[in-house]
């Protein structure tokens, strides 16, 4: 049953990886079309709740570095935690390390196990 769901999946990632696009290049272009400064770039680290396979990690960290105003900068060497850069991530990036975590890394996941 669950082989049958994967397309589905790989289906729901990339749809959802056009969104996080769509929205993020808007987002990055008003903060870089803005009079005022509304850039809040930060280094931080998001750890890894699902991702384990090296396939997996690597998606997770290519998602990140597709979508624009996100850079992945390293990943650890245990392989748990990724280290991102965001233009926009605010005074704490809760919300990027919640987005990656709750909607890039389940969507990753989900399409690539069976």
């Amino acid at each position: 049953m669950t082989h049958l769901l994967r397309p589905w999946y790989v289906l729901l990632l990339a749809v959802g990886f056009g969104r996080d696009l769509w929205v993020s290049s808007i987002q990055v272009a008003g903060a870089v079309l803005s009079p005022r400064d509304i850039a809040e770039p930060r280094f931080l680290t998001v750890p890894l709740t699902r991702a384990r396979s090296d396939l997996e990690i690597t998606l997770v960290a290519n998602y990140i570095t597709l979508t624009p105003g996100t850079l992945t900068v390293d990943v650890s060497p245990d392989r748990g935690t990724l280290l991102v850069h965001s233009l926009l991530a605010g005074d704490a990036g809760d919300d990027v390390r919640r987005d990656v975590q709750e909607n890039i890394e389940r969507r990753v996941t989900r399409a690539t196990r069976a």
